[in-house]
């Protein structure tokens, strides 16, 4: 069906231009490059299996030991005081510099951290009210940490469990 007034001719005809889409194309590949930062992975586990089919008898049981980090709170939620295994490290200065520097030393004496990554975990037993943030540098303190001058990251202990929390007896 022909519409009356028009004419179909070459000058009518809409061409699609293609080198700006390309170029578009190009320059936001470019951006998304340039500015990419490359994060350290997050909830990798490190999960150890049994081989298929081998039997009971040939898997080797590996006795951990388990370090335990108390963490008590007052009633704000701020953390009071910070045991490891018993030793108190809230003394002076940073609790978790003091927790990091244990759990770097049990590390080292376990072998380093891939010897550590079998003999050791840390169980935390935190208070209730306890805020996030505490148990947070907690973790971190315990886990690993980043070197300043490569930017790598130092793994600790990575098997990391936690008791259920207590609440005040005047709760």
């Amino acid at each position: 069906m022909k519409i009356r007034g028009r004419s179909s001719s070459k000058e009518d005809k809409i061409e699609l231009q293609m080198t700006p889409m390309i170029d578009i194309v190009f320059q936001l590949l470019v951006f998304f490059i340039m500015t990419f930062n490359v994060v350290a992975q997050e909830g990798d586990f490190n999960i150890r299996m049994p081989a298929v089919g081998a039997p009971q008898d040939q898997l080797e049981e590996i006795e951990k030991q388990t370090l335990k980090v108390r963490m008590r709170a007052n009633d704000a939620g701020d953390l009071i005081e910070l045991k490891l295994n018993e030793a108190v490290l809230s003394g002076g200065g940073n609790p978790f510099a003091n927790l990091h520097s244990k759990i770097l030393s049990k590390v080292q004496d376990a072998g380093g951290p891939d010897e550590a990554a079998n003999l050791l975990e840390v169980e935390f037993e935190c208070d209730y009210d306890l805020k996030y943030n505490n148990v947070i540098e907690a973790i971190t303190a315990v886990s690993g940490s980043r070197s300043r001058d490569s930017d790598k990251i130092q793994r600790l202990i990575e098997n990391i469990k936690f008791a259920p929390p207590k609440k005040k007896a005047g709760s």
